[in-house]
């Protein structure tokens, strides 16, 4: 009875074999979610950290010359200070010998040329010398500075700004009829209402304000700022503005008279290879007038 009995099959209950499955179920899908899980933040942090091992490589600038820039714009005219400046690393073939490098070499110095804020300087803008005022550190030898009237019209609404180039243009009346001609080109705008290139406006409305100047400065040749202010006197100024990249000198034209506005061959032609003017001059002295002629800007005897 022993023997039989040992060899009895043990039935399972439904209810456990049931329970078994949703244990190992559960088991299974935890385990899945697991290593989805371990696979998904693993991976990205690994590339994040390769890509910022990339970003934070550092750069190599021993090969860049040491030298000095502003912290900000300077105006022509100004004492400098080794306070004024910073230092800085530009790339060796970037800095030629023009260039300041150490705070020494403009201690003591005055600007004759605007400084741009975190620009190299270049001695040429630099001078021992102590300007009397912003202005005259502007001029170099050999150039005026000559002021004219302006207004929307002849100022090309206020865009002809200090820093600005433009040529200058001559209406008058010769013979009886109107011409126009150049009397000086690519002239440089010095100032502009008493504001001089790298001056800010501080207050807005006043800047709108002074938009529209009534005069501007004009850096001139010795020759061509006589030729301005004998034209002035004789007829209208006007400024035609340049663009940034146009340096370029213009060849001197004769008048252009009204009549080749209508194009026409059969119109009577001006002295186009002559500008004469004539104006009366009081002698000082015996207080005696007399005519002075002046052709193309040129006094003439006649």
């Amino acid at each position: 009875m022993l023997q039989r009995n040992s060899f009895v099959r043990v039935r399972r209950r439904p209810e456990t074999v049931l329970l078994q499955f949703v244990l190992l179920s559960v088991i299974f899908f935890v385990s899945i979610v697991g290593v989805v899980a371990f696979m998904h933040f693993s991976s990205p942090a690994s590339g994040a950290a390769t890509r910022a091992e990339a970003v934070t490589v550092p750069v190599d600038t021993s090969t860049g010359i040491d030298l000095i820039v502003p912290l900000d714009n300077i105006v022509p005219g100004v004492a400098l200070e080794p306070t004024m400046f910073r230092r800085d690393k530009r790339p060796e073939e970037a800095v030629g010998p023009e260039i300041v490098r150490d705070f020494e070499e403009v201690r003591g110095m005055f600007t004759k040329g605007l400084l741009i804020a975190n620009q190299p300087i270049n001695r040429d803008l630099l001078t021992s010398l102590q300007p009397v005022n912003t202005l005259t550190a502007s001029i170099p030898t050999g150039y005026r500075a000559i002021a004219i009237p302006v207004d929307a019209t002849s100022s090309v609404e206020g865009w002809a700004s200090p820093g600005a180039r433009v040529d200058v243009f001559w209406v008058t009346t010769l013979t009886g009829r109107r011409t126009v001609s150049m009397v000086a080109a690519n002239a440089k705008v010095l100032s502009a209402n008493n504001k001089t290139e790298g001056q800010e406006k501080k207050d807005p409305a006043k800047a709108r304000e002074e938009a529209i100047p009534n005069t501007v400065t004009l850096l001139l040749s010795n020759k061509d700022s006589l030729k301005v202010r004998l034209a002035s006197l004789h007829g209208r100024l006007s400024l035609v503005l340049r663009g940034s990249e146009d340096s370029g000198s213009v060849s001197s034209s004769n008048p252009i008279p009204e009549s080749a506005l209508y194009g026409s061959s059969n119109l009577p032609v001006l002295e186009q290879a002559r500008n004469v003017v004539t104006v009366k001059v009081k002698d000082r002295v015996t207080g005696k007038q007399e005519d002075m002629t002046f052709e193309n800007g040129e006094r003439v005897s006649r």
